[in-house]
């Protein structure tokens, strides 16, 4: 055993309490400098004692992430994936482009679960055999310390989440109750809340929460109290910091935070929606039903709830699916719609699609033809024709309603295949 064996021996055969003491030993064993990362590049231990080498890695200290330029680089040069695929520790050549310097480095792995990162400057004073030998060692060192974190995480995480799914399912008998729960908890119930979900393309496992969690920490306007998941689901409770902000303010904010996240591209947010404002937790079962509501509502009718955030946002459309139901359950159906589905099969007419149209979009006669591809005339004869047939005329208020609403609940798939379904649409 040589002499430098024997010291590293020694040097990690104690306990380490952090991982910082950690990387100060790697340091002190190669005499070169070490940091210590999480799977998502995240800073989590460094050796403290001398001067930065490069741009590449005085940028992560500062930052306590590793820059997203230098991360691509990785990438592209194949580094990060060799890494992740062999057990054992690799000798990485200077890439200048990135600021990044030569490196030996390994990869924290329990099985194939990546954990973490180790990187260690390598200015030509790294012994081959030894240095590799040493930061192996330590990689074993890390790994157990980030799944004993990792345990602990997934404990107090899923105390989180009872306490959450508590909340929403209206568990708590007082408000009292639920802030000393959550006071043992170390959660920080603001005093006003709002409860908003988004509805992604897949499934939110924990490792997207905790990314997720990461976007929405990152906005400064919003103090998010509570967060978890259910399937494709991504909860939120949480509220704006200033006291000044207002329901636009909310808006922006989960506007922003959706653009950003469907721009990264690893999850697509499809659909959200937000509740109303609450000052009493023994109501969160109520705003997570309020914003349910919503989201089932942009499936029913996703034209007419396109611009949609907020519950209040719905006007007399949170009563389309009670009126569906009633109307089942009564078996009713409007008779003036009778009458221009008979007069469409019989003379092959598009009256009931016109209509629709014409209604859902605000009784604007420029945008029914455009959308319609007719003729404003055209248009014109045609909402004629159904005063006629109908014997009821849209000037008139109540007729105007009534018929409005027959038409989203008893015409529901077919204004679905009439009508444009984009969010993104402004008419």
């Amino acid at each position: 055993m040589t002499e430098l064996d024997a010291s590293f021996g020694r040097a990690f055969e104690r306990a380490f309490d952090s991982l910082e003491a950690l990387a100060d030993t790697i340091s002190e064993s190669l005499q070169s400098q070490v940091t210590i990362e999480d799977d998502h590049h995240n800073v989590i231990g460094y050796s403290s004692h001398q001067l930065e080498s490069d741009t590449a890695r005085l940028s992560t200290i500062i930052e306590r992430r590793v820059p997203n330029s230098v991360l691509s680089g990785l990438r592209k040069k194949g580094i990060l994936q060799l890494l992740e695929s062999v057990s054992h520790s690799v000798r990485i050549p200077a890439i200048n482009e990135i600021g990044l310097g030569a490196r030996l480095a390994v990869c924290i792995k329990n099985n194939q679960t990546v954990l973490g990162y180790i990187w260690v400057v390598d200015t030509g004073n790294l012994v081959e055999g030894h240095a590799e030998r040493v930061i192996e060692k330590s990689a074993e060192i890390a790994k157990r310390f980030l799944l004993k974190q990792r345990s602990w995480k997934a404990k107090q995480d899923k105390t989180h989440d009872e306490f959450i799914w508590k909340l929403l399912t209206d568990c708590y008998q007082s408000d009292s109750m639920i802030r000393k729960d959550a006071e043992a908890l170390s959660l920080l119930l603001p005093d006003c809340y709002h409860i908003v979900i988004f509805e992604c393309n897949v499934p939110i496992n924990d490792e997207k929460v905790a990314r997720l969690r990461l976007a929405l920490t990152a906005k400064s306007q919003a103090r998010l109290a509570c967060l978890t998941a259910s399937q494709n689901h991504l909860i939120a409770i949480l509220s704006l910091y200033s006291t000044a902000s207002n329901k636009a303010d909310l808006t922006s904010f989960i506007h922003a935070f959706v653009q950003g996240v469907n721009e990264k591209k690893e999850v697509t947010i499809t659909a959200f929606g937000c509740s109303g404002k609450y000052d009493k937790y023994t109501r969160a079962s109520n705003a997570y039903k309020e914003t349910l509501h919503i989201l089932s509502l942009k499936k029913l009718l996703p034209f007419h709830t396109r611009q949609v955030v907020h519950y209040d946002d719905l006007g007399f459309l949170m009563h389309v699916p009670s009126i569906i139901e009633h109307k089942k359950n009564s078996d009713y159906s409007s008779p003036l719609l009778q009458l221009l589905r008979e007069h469409d099969r019989e003379s092959k007419s598009d009256f009931m699609k016109t209509l629709a149209t014409y209604l859902s979009l605000n009784c604007n006669a420029k945008d029914t033809a455009a959308l319609l591809h007719i003729h404003a005339n055209t248009l014109n004869y045609r909402l004629n024709r159904i005063t006629e047939i109908t014997g009821q005329s849209l000037k008139n208020s109540n007729d105007f309603v009534s018929i409005y609403l027959d038409i989203l609940t008893e015409e529901t798939s077919s204004i679905n295949q009439w009508l444009p379904s984009r969010q993104d649409r402004n008419d």
